[in-house]
């Protein structure tokens, strides 16, 4: 087997890199990252333990770099979103339909990620990074929701009832396989649901 998967393996430093990212997200998917070892990621990649640990220094490597490869491509959409739109409604629905088609790229990702943080594993660092991270991305979202006219508090409670509504829609994309998406439909009810929540809301506040 081994040789089998030598004889495929991959010709460039970064082919290598990739095979090994993309095999270890679908085991890591499938059975968690525990239950995985080195040996399993790089027979399945195609290379050798050296390979591995030349370009992620550990299993532990691996694990981060799928985080940090998620996370780059979800800041840049954002950036592209808080950038490329206006009104609260609009941001709402551009981000909604960009992270679900995020969600449908990096589904392996996704459920990896979901399994660690609602799961018992060891990468307890690489767990705190990703809330902080996520942190980050909240108060980015309050701010942006603040200077497009939102009082804090109210634009504190609308990220957070939004963020929540979008964390069970993520969930959705990584427990069923069949799931596509109905992203413009989506984007406007969930943008409908916590705008008119935030309206409430504000409402109360100036009782």
């Amino acid at each position: 087997v081994y040789k089998a998967a030598m004889s495929t393996a991959p010709a460039t430093e970064a082919d290598t890199r990739s095979a090994i990212l993309r095999e270890a997200v679908k085991l890591f998917a499938a059975r968690g990252y525990d239950a995985v070892s080195v040996r399993e990621i790089v027979q399945a990649a195609g290379v050798t333990k050296p390979s591995l640990y030349y370009h992620f220094g550990s299993k532990e490597g691996v694990a981060r770099a799928l985080f940090e490869q998620f996370m780059a491509d979800a800041t840049a959409m954002r950036v592209a979103v808080f950038e490329q739109t206006n009104g609260i409604r609009d941001v709402l629905e551009a981000y909604t339909r960009e992270m679900l088609a995020l969600a449908l790229r990096y589904r392996n990702t996704l459920a990896f990620a979901f399994s660690i943080w609602f799961g018992r594993s060891s990468l307890k660092d690489l767990i705190k990074h990703a809330e902080e991270h996520d942190q980050c991305v909240i108060q980015e979202w309050v701010t942006l929701l603040i200077q497009r006219g939102l009082t804090e508090r109210v634009a504190e409670v609308t990220i957070k009832a939004y963020w929540a509504l979008l964390m069970q829609e993520l969930m959705r994309v990584v427990q069923c396989p069949e799931f596509t998406g109905c992203a413009n439909s989506l984007a406007d009810e969930m943008a409908t649901l916590v705008l008119h929540g935030a309206q409430a809301f504000d409402q109360e506040e100036k009782r």
